[in-house]
C-alpha cells in the first residue's frame, strides 16, 4: 500500500473517532486524547511504514495508540508524583550536549592530527622501560597441529609429513590437509594463550606447567579424530612476556599516549591564545 492510499485508509478510519467525538477535520483528526495530549490522525500515519497492507496498518495503529496512551499515562503519573528538583533535566540535557560537542571535537581534532606511525625501535623501547608491566598472567604457547578422521587412509602419509623438519614438507603438509579436508594450524610467529589453545584442541591437561616443559609432540584420539599436536616454543605463567607477544598492545599503548598528549596540547594552546587575545577574564583572588 503506497503512503496515499495509507493515508486515505487512516482517515476513513478517523471518520469513526471523529464521527464520536467530533473533534477536527482531516489529517488533524483525533484518535485519542489523555489529559490535554493528543495524537492526531497524521502523526499515527507517520508511523505506518508505506509498504504495510490494510490489515497490518490497523493493526499497527491500534498498537501504536495504546503505547502512546500508556506513554502518556506514565509520563503524566511521573510529573505528578515526582518532585520539582527531580523533573529539572535542563542541567542535565545541557551536560550532556556540551559532553557530545567536546567529545566530537576532540575525535575529529585527533583523526586529523594524530601520528599513527609506530616504529620497531619506539616499540622496543617502550617494552624496555616497562618491563614489570609485561609479565605473563597465563601460559602462552605457539604450536602445529592437525585433526584427521582416526581411520583415515591418509593418516600414515600426513604424519610422516608433519613430523618432518623440511621445509618443503611443512608446504606438502598444509596442502595436504587442505585437499583432505583435515583441520590444521600453524602460524610460527603467533602465540596463543593456553585456554585459546584448548578451544581448538580437547585435550586434557592437569598440570599445564609440566606439560608445557615435557612433552614437545603428542597423538591423541578423541571423537573419532586423530589429533597430531607440536608444542614449537612456550612461556610459564609469571614469567616475562615476549616483545612478540605485546607487540600490537605495546603499538595502541604508544598511540594513546600520544593521543592524550595531543588532547592536552590542543586544550593548553587553546588557553594560551585566549589569554594573548584577552578573551578571559577572571575576577576570583583579584585585588
Amino acid at each position: 500500500m503506497k503512503a496515499t492510499q495509507i493515508r486515505i485508509f487512516l482517515l476513513l478510519l478517523a471518520a469513526i473517532f471523529t464521527a464520536t467525538c467530533n473533534k477536527r477535520n482531516g489529517e488533524d483528526a483525533i484518535v485519542a486524547e489523555v489529559g490535554e495530549k493528543v495524537l492526531t490522525i497524521q502523526q499515527l500515519s507517520e508511523v505506518i511504514p508505506d509498504n504495510t497492507n490494510a490489515a497490518d496498518s490497523v493493526q499497527l495503529a491500534q498498537r501504536y495508540i495504546q503505547d502512546w496512551i500508556i506513554e502518556q499515562l506514565v509520563i503524566g503519573k511521573a510529573e505528578q508524583s515526582l518532585p520539582d528538583e527531580k523533573q529539572n533535566f535542563e542541567v542535565l540535557i545541557e551536560n550532556y550536549r556540551k559532553s557530545l560537542l567536546t567529545y566530537a571535537y576532540e575525535q575529529e581534532w585527533v583523526r586529523q592530527k594524530l601520528d599513527t606511525m609506530v616504529t620497531e625501535e619506539e616499540i622496543e623501547k617502550y617494552y624496555g622501560d616497562n618491563e614489570k608491566n609485561f609479565q605473563l598472567k597465563d601460559y602462552i604457547l605457539k604450536v602445529k597441529f592437525c585433526a584427521i578422521a582416526a581411520d583415515s587412509k591418509n593418516v600414515s602419509q600426513l604424519r610422516k609429513l608433519f613430523n618432518s623438519t623440511k621445509p618443503e614438507d611443512m608446504v606438502k603438509w598444509m596442502q595436504m590437509c587442505v585437499d583432505i579436508g583435515a583441520s590444521y594450524y600453524f602460524d610460527e610467529d603467533k602465540w596463543l594463550l593456553w585456554d585459546e589453545f584448548t578451544k581448538q584442541v580437547p585435550i586434557e591437561v592437569y598440570d599445564v606447567e609440566t606439560f608445557l616443559q615435557k612433552k614437545k609432540s603428542l597423538e591423541f584420539e578423541k571423537d573419532n579424530n586423530l589429533y597430531l599436536l607440536t608444542v614449537t616454543d612456550y612461556q610459564l605463567s609469571g614469567s616475562r612476556s615476549p616483545l612478540s607477544f605485546e607487540r600490537e598492545k605495546i603499538r595502541s599503548m604508544i598511540i594513546n599516549r600520544r593521543k592524550m598528549e595531543l588532547l592536552e596540547k590542543m586544550r593548553q594552546d587553546l588557553y594560551s591564545k585566549a589569554l594573548q587575545d584577552n578573551e578571559i577574564k577572571t575576577y576570583f583572588g583579584n585585588q
